[in-house]
C-alpha cells in the first residue's frame, strides 16, 4: 500500500472539520481567565441584533449572576458586539462556557462558545495565628501616659505591655489619616503626621519585644469635617426623607488624587519596618451615587430616558437603593462598587511595589457587600488576611450577620475577627456584663470564620474609650482566657 493513501483520513478530517466549523464565528473573551473582581468581556465579529445574548454555562447549567442576572445583551462598538459577565460572588473556581444565544436554534448554532476560567488568587505567606491589639489614635506618643497591667504608669511603651498582657504577638497601628477641624492639612501630602514620625519608634519596640507590626492608611474618610482645598471629589449620598442629594465627607473612591496621595503615604511606610502594609475605609464611606453614569456603563444598565441629567440618575438611583428597595439593582450597585474598590487596590498594590504582605479591614454587615467590598474579591485583589469588624450591632442582629456568613462560606480566605470595646456597642449590658457579651461574640464568630486569629480594636479604647462601669483589665480578661482555650 502507497504511503500517500493513510494521508486521506487526514483529508477528510480536515474537509469535515471546514465543513462544520469553518463558517462558524467564534465567541472570543478578553482574557482566559479571570478573577472575582472582573468583567469579563466577550466579543463577536459581527453587528448582532437585539434577539441575541450571551449565557453563561458551568457543568452543563445555566450560570446565575448579579442581580439575578442570566442573559446579557451584546453592544456594538463599531467593530465588534460585545457582551459583558460580572464574576458572580464567590464564584466557584473552574470553567466555563460563554455561549450565544438565539430564539432560532439554527442562528445560534452559528456560533462558537469562549472556555474560560474563574481562579482564585493564591495569598502570600503570612505566619498565622495572629493575634492583636489595633492601635487607632493619633495623639503624639511622646504625650501618652498608660497604666500598665500591674497598675503602674508607663509612657507609649505601655502599649507593648498590654500586647505581652494578652499574649499577642501583633500590633496594627494607625500611620495614615486624613482630618480637618480647623486647619487643612497639606494637599500634597494630606496625612497626620504623628503617628508616621513615631511608626520608626514603634516598629524598634515591637522588635525588641519580638512581637511583629502592621501600619494601615484610613483610605477615603476624613475625620472632622470636609476640607474642600484638598482637590478631592466627595461622595454623594441620598436622604430619603428630603428626597434629594447630599454631599459627605467621604472621598469618592474613583477620585484619581486620593489613590495617588494613598501611594504615596504607603511608599513612606513601606520604608519602615513594618511587617505588614494594611488600608482600613477601602470603601464608600456612604452613597457613591456621584459615579452612576460609570455604573450604568459598565454594568450595561437603561435608565428611564426622561432622567436627561447626571442628577436626577443620582437622585433615581438613591431612591431605587435606599427607598424602593430595588433588590437586584441593589445587587447590582454593590458588586459594581466592590469591583471598582478591587481595582483600586490592585493600582495602590502595584504602584507601592512592596514585598510585605497586605491585609484590609472588612465590615460584616452582609460581607461588606452594602458599602461595596467583598472578601473574595478583596483576596484577588491582593489582601494576603482580611481583619473583619464585627461591630455595631445588637445580639439579635449578630446572630443574623452570622447566619449571612455562613450562607457565603469564604473558605480558603485569611480571616482575623475581631470586637470593638465599647459599652455602647454591647447594649450597656450589666447582666450578663458588656465584657462577657464582647468575649462571647468573638467565641461564636470563631464557629463560623475558622479565623487565623482575632484582634482588638482598640487599645487606645480600653484604656480610655467608652468603658462604661468595668476596668480595661475587667474588658481583656474573658477574651485573653478564650485564647488559651
Amino acid at each position: 500500500m502507497k504511503k500517500w493513501l493513510y494521508l486521506i483520513p487526514f483529508f477528510v478530517f480536515l474537509l469535515l472539520y471546514g465543513l462544520l466549523f469553518l463558517n462558524k464565528k467564534r465567541v472570543v473573551p478578553d482574557r482566559d481567565f479571570y478573577y472575582h473582581y472582573h468583567i469579563a468581556k466577550f466579543a463577536v465579529p459581527e453587528k448582532l441584533g437585539s434577539n441575541f445574548r450571551l449565557v453563561v454555562f458551568r457543568k452543563g447549567k445555566v450560570v446565575r449572576g448579579i442581580g439575578g442576572r442570566y442573559a446579557y445583551r451584546f453592544v456594538w462598538n463599531g467593530e465588534e458586539s460585545v457582551a459583558s459577565f460580572p464574576i458572580p460572588w464567590n464564584a466557584p473556581q473552574g470553567f466555563y462556557e460563554a455561549r450565544v444565544f438565539h430564539p432560532d436554534e439554527k442562528i445560534r448554532s452559528r456560533f462558537l462558545p469562549a472556555v474560560f476560567a474563574v481562579i482564585r488568587r493564591k495569598s502570600e505567606s503570612v505566619k498565622f495565628p495572629l493575634n492583636a491589639f489595633t492601635w487607632e489614635n493619633t495623639r503624639p506618643i511622646k504625650n501618652v501616659k498608660i497604666r500598665t497591667p500591674a497598675g503602674s504608669v508607663s509612657g507609649w511603651k505601655g502599649i507593648f505591655d498590654w500586647v505581652d498582657f494578652m499574649g499577642f504577638d501583633t500590633l496594627l497601628y494607625l500611620a495614615g489619616q486624613t482630618a480637618f477641624f480647623d486647619r487643612s492639612l497639606p494637599r500634597d501630602f494630606p496625612w497626620i503626621e504623628n503617628n508616621l514620625k513615631d511608626l520608626d519608634k514603634i516598629c524598634a519596640e515591637a522588635r525588641k519585644r519580638k512581637k511583629r507590626i502592621g501600619a494601615w492608611v484610613a483610605s477615603y474618610i476624613i475625620i472632622g469635617r470636609r476640607d474642600e482645598t484638598l482637590g478631592y471629589k466627595y461622595g454623594v449620598d441620598y436622604d430619603v426623607k428630603k428626597d434629594t442629594l447630599v454631599m459627605k465627607r467621604g472621598i469618592s473612591i474613583c477620585d484619581g488624587k486620593r489613590i495617588k496621595d494613598i501611594i504615596k503615604v504607603l511608599r513612606r511606610i513601606d520604608l519602615s519596618d513594618v511587617d505588614f502594609l494594611g488600608l482600613d475605609y477601602i470603601r464608600t464611606v456612604s452613597g457613591g451615587f456621584e459615579l452612576v453614569d460609570d455604573f450604568l456603563n459598565d454594568m450595561n444598565i437603561d435608565f428611564p430616558q426622561k432622567l436627561d441629567s447626571k442628577e436626577k440618575r443620582m437622585i433615581y438611583l438613591g431612591r431605587q437603593i435606599y427607598r424602593d428597595k430595588n433588590y437586584k439593582l441593589m445587587d447590582l450597585w454593590n458588586w459594581w462598587r466592590a469591583h471598582k474598590i478591587s481595582e483600586n487596590i490592585v493600582r495602590i498594590k502595584a504602584e507601592v511595589g512592596s514585598k510585605k504582605p497586605f491585609w484590609i479591614f472588612l465590615l460584616s454587615w452582609r460581607m461588606g457587600h452594602e458599602h461595596g467590598q467583598d472578601p473574595v474579591m478583596f483576596q484577588d485583589a491582593g489582601a494576603d488576611f482580611e481583619t473583619v469588624m464585627l461591630y455595631e450591632c445588637d445580639g439579635r442582629q449578630f446572630g443574623n450577620l452570622l447566619k449571612q456568613w455562613k450562607k457565603y462560606n469564604a473558605e480558603k480566605v485569611n480571616f482575623v475577627i475581631g470586637n470593638q470595646i465599647d459599652f455602647p456597642l454591647h447594649q450597656f449590658s450589666e447582666e450578663p456584663p458588656a465584657p462577657e457579651v464582647f468575649a462571647e461574640r468573638i467565641r461564636e464568630a470563631k464557629k463560623v470564620f475558622k479565623p487565623k486569629g482575632i484582634f482588638i480594636n482598640d487599645l487606645s479604647r480600653a484604656l480610655w474609650g467608652r468603658k462604661g462601669p468595668y476596668s480595661t483589665i475587667e474588658w481583656l480578661t474573658p477574651v485573653k482566657e478564650e485564647l488559651v482555650k
